[in-house]
């Protein structure tokens, strides 16, 4: 029995690591498990959707999902608050170990959660058209990342750090990224409501996990657990006390507590490093979109200067610098949380002509 409680946390810790690296951390150009989490598998549940629902069904289906990631949201939250305020909260009038005015101060984080979700899904990113573009052109060109040409979808000049979001279908200023919690792109005039969005549930998470493990502490305190003998339900025989045995004893006497505890625990680790990497990347003064981008830069130029130098050694040296084509080396994909979501440039760069050529040195963030 304890031995099926520690393989099942075990198999919760593994399940979510692997997520946090096949979505997060893992390149899907470089990693076999980041390609086949983020590019194989959605390509071919897709697939496996259009052939059986058929294409209209699916285009239905589709606007009914646009929503799919607030509805899971709202479940999760309004759940998880439910079981604190039903469960958690009566522990905590008995508890010696964390003060009632807790519960208040529940309350109003639980007000901030949801307010903060609310405002960060109403306020739109910024809208770039051709009357609105002198609003947003506070950027110069960098000829990489960002060159002076018309969209080819609006048929507007597409200014520098913007981007055509085809989930919302506008051009949006300072693109960052589409956010399926909040169905909402991110962009010059919302970015700081997503932080704050961000922040507020980091700290909603710590906090509720502090809480929780407080009031589980408690009972473990004023039930001396850790010192008391347990009997095997089965055979009856006695088992001296451990964390193993503490912690499952707990589970099954607060299952809906220690549930959410959990929950919570691993959400405060997974936001948590989501949070430091957007005050990462803007303290860069970058947006998530570019962030990939220069990393695709970067490869480009690793690769690049690997030729050149082969070459050098073998007395064949390109003529021309290659920065002239950089830009167009660029994927310019849909960007999600966790980065480009499609690619539709070819990974196999080359240089402008085709031959192996100086790619100089690395180009530098002009937006620093």
């Amino acid at each position: 029995m304890f031995g099926n409680l520690a393989f099942q946390l075990i198999s919760f810790i593994f399940f979510f690591a692997f997520c946090t690296y096949a979505c997060i951390f893992a390149d899907p150009d470089t990693s076999d498990v980041g390609r086949l989490c983020t590019i194989t598998i959605p390509s071919m549940l897709f697939q496996w959707l259009k052939r059986t629902l058929g294409q209209k069904r699916l285009s239905q289906l589709s606007k009914l999902m646009d929503h799919g990631f607030q509805v899971i949201y709202l479940v999760v939250v309004l759940g998880s608050w439910s079981i604190i305020f039903a469960y958690g909260y009566p522990e905590i009038e008995k508890s010696n170990y964390i003060q009632s005015y807790h519960q208040y101060t529940g309350y109003a984080l639980f007000i901030l959660c949801m307010g903060s979700w609310h405002y960060a899904c109403h306020v739109g990113p910024g809208n770039v058209t051709a009357k609105t573009i002198p609003l947003f052109d506070h950027y110069g060109y960098d000829n990489i990342l960002y060159i002076n040409t018309l969209c080819p979808t609006l048929k507007i000049r597409k200014i520098a750090r913007s981007k055509y979001d085809r989930i919302s279908q506008r051009h949006v200023p300072r693109f960052d990224h589409f956010c399926g919690w909040l169905n909402q792109a991110i962009g010059e005039r919302n970015y700081r409501w997503f932080l704050l969005f961000l922040t507020i549930h980091v700290f909603m998470c710590c906090y509720g996990t502090w809480a929780m493990a407080r009031v589980m502490h408690g009972e473990i305190m004023d039930k001396n657990l850790l010192h008391a003998t347990f009997f095997n339900a089965i055979t009856g025989a006695e088992v001296e006390a451990d964390y193993v045995i503490v912690f499952h004893y707990l589970f099954m006497r607060h299952s809906q507590i220690c549930g959410v505890l959990l929950l919570m625990s691993v959400m405060a680790v997974m936001l948590g490093i989501f949070l430091v990497f957007h005050l990462y990347i803007t303290s860069r003064c970058m947006t998530t979109n570019e962030f990939f981008k220069w990393r695709s830069v970067k490869r480009w130029h690793k690769k690049e200067r690997m030729k050149f130098e082969q070459a050098l050694k073998h007395g064949k040296i390109g003529t021309k610098n290659n920065s002239e084509g950089l830009s167009k080396q660029v994927p310019d994909g849909d960007v999600g949380c966790t980065g480009l979501v499609e690619d539709n440039t070819s990974s196999d760069v080359k240089g402008v002509d085709g031959g192996i050529i100086d790619p100089g040195p690395m180009p530098e963030n002009i937006y620093k």
